[in-house]
């Protein structure tokens, strides 16, 4: 009877150890699910404050970026401003940078090179001469060949004209074709001697439909010459000032016709047509 009684108590024990640990179990398993629960619901708290966080950020962006704009379009203004004085101190320059477009365009074309790019090449010739705003007045216009003194400041012009366009990020490849186009193939160009490849393609067609110009255009110390003159002095000095293949496509577009003399009233209506306006890129 004593070992029923002591088989009893220990089966009771172990039923009741058994409801002890199925009761941890639950109480385990209910403050579990409610750990869970908390977790899901900061997590849904984190996700929300990320999303305003981001929201908050794009609307400040777009503030930035409103912000950014209107300086890039008033300092752009400046900039136009800046052009119109250059072509008040010497109405020359304004017909040239437009014959310099026209020829760059042709040999561009020749060239093969994008719509696009061809375009941004047309903004970089009416902006290239630029930084020739801040050569004084008694050196820009004056009748005779310059010193060498004068033309260490002429030289300088690139230089100053990058310097005007730097704060416009739009502008970085025009920016890059008015400081480097007075480089030459074989690097005895200024202001940084580049040479070859270094020097970039828009700003070598550049360079060649600048020296174009000059040569057909008078000017009050040397009469222009004819554009078969041109044509074989270009030719002359492909290698060394410039880069051979731009200078072929040069003289190709002049010998089938696609680049043409104009008469200096052409030329004076182009200035004067020019004057007061301005087709540079917008922001």
């Amino acid at each position: 009877m004593t070992q029923a009684v002591t088989e009893w108590v220990a089966v009771g024990y172990a039923v009741l150890a058994l409801g002890t640990a199925l009761f941890a179990v639950r109480m385990w398993a209910s403050r579990a699910r409610s750990r869970s629960e908390e977790m899901e619901q900061i997590k849904a708290q984190v996700l929300e404050w990320n999303r305003r966080l981001e929201d908050k950020v794009t609307e400040r962006t777009r503030d930035l970026e409103s912000a950014h704009r209107r300086l890039q379009d008033t300092y752009l203004e400046t900039v136009t401003a800046l052009v119109e004085a250059l072509t008040a101190k010497d109405t020359y320059l304004f017909g040239h940078s437009h014959n310099v477009a026209i020829y760059a365009r042709a040999i561009a074309e020749e060239l093969g090179l994008s719509r696009e790019r061809i375009e941004r090449l047309v903004h970089g010739c009416e902006l290239h001469d630029l930084g020739k705003i801040a050569v004084p007045d008694t050196i820009l216009m004056k009748p005779g060949p310059l010193d060498r003194n004068e033309f260490e400041i002429v030289k300088q012009h690139p230089v100053w004209g990058a310097r005007i366009l730097e704060p416009l990020s739009f502008l970085k490849d025009i920016n890059e074709m008015v400081h480097q186009e007075h480089e030459r193939w074989d690097g005895s160009g200024y202001p940084r001697g580049l040479r070859g490849e270094e020097i970039r393609l828009e700003a070598r067609i550049i360079s060649v439909a600048d020296t174009l110009d000059a040569m057909v255009s008078d000017r009050p110390y040397r009469q222009r010459v004819g554009l078969p003159e041109a044509a074989e002095e270009i030719q002359r000095c492909a290698g060394t000032q410039f880069d051979p293949k731009v200078a072929e496509a040069c003289v190709r577009v002049i010998r089938n016709g696609r680049i043409t003399e104009a008469s200096p009233e052409e030329r004076s209506h182009h200035a004067h047509e020019k004057s007061g306006t301005s087709r540079l890129p917008a922001a």
